[in-house]
């Protein structure tokens, strides 16, 4: 069981799989029968940029990926078992996060054009940063 984290309560993570993959997630930690499970809503993968922008210059960066782009499941659970190790997104990382997340429509598809109101994205805003 995972001792060391808040269970029941929703929190930015990312996680490190056994498997070698990196995942960033809104996540919940959860116990069942002596085991801890993670319970992942909108999960993204972290994709490294590299891009040569002239002589001798390189831009590094990273972008987010559906984690699993070819599913419309809205959450996915994880065994305590297939956890290497997990920790909560820096701020900077969840601000980019969640900017890369509203700009998604429920199909996955970048959204362009209108994205809401100055009043909820504010709203939004004020909550990011207030935490």
């Amino acid at each position: 069981m995972i001792n060391y984290a808040k269970h029941d309560e929703e929190f930015h993570g990312i996680f490190k799989l056994v498997s070698g993959e990196e995942i960033l997630a809104k996540a919940v930690m959860t116990e069942d029968r002596g085991e801890s499970l993670i319970f992942m809503s909108e999960p993204v993968s972290v994709l490294p940029i590299t891009k040569d922008v002239g002589e001798q210059k390189i831009l590094r960066g990273m972008g987010f990926s559906k984690w699993i782009p070819m599913s419309d499941e809205e959450f996915f659970i994880l065994r305590e078992k297939d956890i290497m190790t997990m920790a909560t997104m820096s701020r900077p990382v969840k601000l980019m996060y969640d900017a890369y997340i509203i700009g998604e429509d429920a199909h996955g598809k970048q959204m362009k054009g209108y994205l809401g109101n100055t009043k909820d994205i504010r709203a939004l805003l004020e909550k990011l940063y207030k935490k």
